[in-house]
């Protein structure tokens, strides 16, 4: 049996993500890949061992490893996505995993991927679990089941087309066979598909039910792209737990997102990268057009379901175009200068929230004793100007379940 580890971070303020809010002068404590102690260093309880690798962090800040729950890991950012079917699996692969590794170096220790072709989520996961290649935690959902609709084709190897309740119900159980973590399913047209009309519903009730049952038998939950009201509700009824996008959600449709506890997964990024002008000469005339269609859509429902009390958290659509793999924080960043949340409410959405509607609560989102030891290290507070996360000299280390993923500067060990 290997020994254990003993890690101890001293003297940074810290943000915990729990309604105990900050620690000053703190200490922060892992044995092996859980936290021990957090709090005062005059209060510590636990005995310090003199093997201890011990960080001094005074001067910097820490919060609680991010989380982004909308990503595609092997879609490289390129302005027009039918691009990504001229490289073959194994290289999108290599790629994906370089891309993991800039993902958790920019402070995000959990990903949930939401749709790749042939299965190359969980081939990476394996890769990182297994310590080949260094990645944030992965949760993998293979391919995204729809029904038949145009566009699909511009994805190639990404979606599961079924029509009818059994075979919806066969599709889940091939994402099933193959280890996914939950389900994906397409309740509306999409932007990135030519053809694809965001606002209309496409599985109904019954098809989205026969997905989410089959899950539920394996204590998996189901997530939904959709744009439109009329798909989302299709997907409520059904009982998915996350809705992606929600572009197009009208108020009755948020107030039933509140009263179902759905939780709605923002992804302001992808139209911001799109629409930006620098970019949108190379983007498809049929994506930019309905890009710019629905960005400020987008912001006002956001504002709207957080009046209404809907559990709005952090998700990119990393992957689609511009919108590039260790950029995450751009998100964050959008929500404080939108005036949506503030730095504190956007790095909850990111963190306590986001680990909550993904099923790890009770892993990670907090820095609490008890759970896993994922945080990042600042050299600027926040709080006082959120963009310091897009910095790469800012982020001084990242720690994913207690194992250091980067170091910029010297330390005292």
């Amino acid at each position: 049996m290997e020994n254990s580890v003993q890690t101890v971070l001293k003297g940074a303020t810290i943000f915990d993500g729990t309604d105990n809010g900050f620690h000053t002068d703190a200490l922060l404590v892992f044995q092996d890949d859980e936290i021990v102690y957090i709090g005062s260093q005059k209060d510590c309880d636990i005995k310090i061992d003199d093997e201890s690798l011990f960080y001094d962090v005074s001067g910097q800040f820490i919060i609680p490893g991010l989380i982004d729950t909308h990503v595609h890991l092997d879609l490289h950012g390129f302005p027009d996505t039918y691009q990504e079917n001229l490289l073959d699996d194994k290289y999108r692969a290599i790629r994906a995993a370089i891309d993991m590794e800039k993902t958790v170096n920019s402070g995000f220790t959990t990903v949930r991927n939401v749709g790749s072709v042939n299965y190359i989520d969980i081939a990476v996961k394996k890769a990182v679990e297994d310590g080949l290649i260094a990645g944030p935690r992965i949760l993998t959902s293979g391919k995204i089941i729809c029904m038949q609709s145009a566009g699909s084709e511009y994805f190639s190897g990404m979606y599961r087309e079924a029509d009818g309740v059994d075979e919806n119900r066969k599709a889940a159980r091939e994402q099933l066979k193959e280890g996914v973590d939950f389900l994906k399913v397409m309740a509306t047209g999409a932007i990135m598909n030519p053809g694809g009309i965001p606002g209309a519903p496409q599985l109904d009730v019954e098809e989205i039910s026969a997905v989410v049952d089959e899950g539920l038998k394996l204590g998996i939950y189901t997530a939904a792209h959709a744009h439109g009201s009329e798909g989302i509700k299709n997907a409520i009824k059904a009982g998915v737990r996350t809705i992606e996008h929600g572009t197009l959600a009208d108020e009755q449709t948020l107030k039933m997102m509140k009263n179902n506890n759905v939780y709605l997964v923002s992804t302001l990024s992808s139209n911001y990268f799109m629409v930006r002008k620098e970019n949108e000469a190379l983007i498809p005339d049929f994506m930019r057009e309905k890009a710019e269609e629905v960005a400020q859509m987008r912001k006002n429902v956001i504002r709207k379901a957080l009046e209404i009390g809907v559990k709005v958290i952090m998700g990119t659509d990393a992957g689609t175009p511009f919108n590039y793999h260790g950029n995450n924080s751009m998100e964050l960043v959008r929500y404080v200068r939108e005036n949506l949340m503030t730095p504190e409410q956007a790095i909850i959405a990111s963190t306590r929230t986001a680990a909550e509607a993904i099923g790890l609560g009770d892993v990670t989102g907090t820095l609490e004793v008890g759970k896993s030891a994922d945080c990042v290290i600042l050299n600027k507070n926040p709080m006082e100007d959120i963009s310091c996360l897009l910095e790469t000299q800012n982020i001084i280390m990242t720690f994913k379940e207690g194992n250091p993923q980067k170091c910029l500067c010297e330390w005292n060990i």
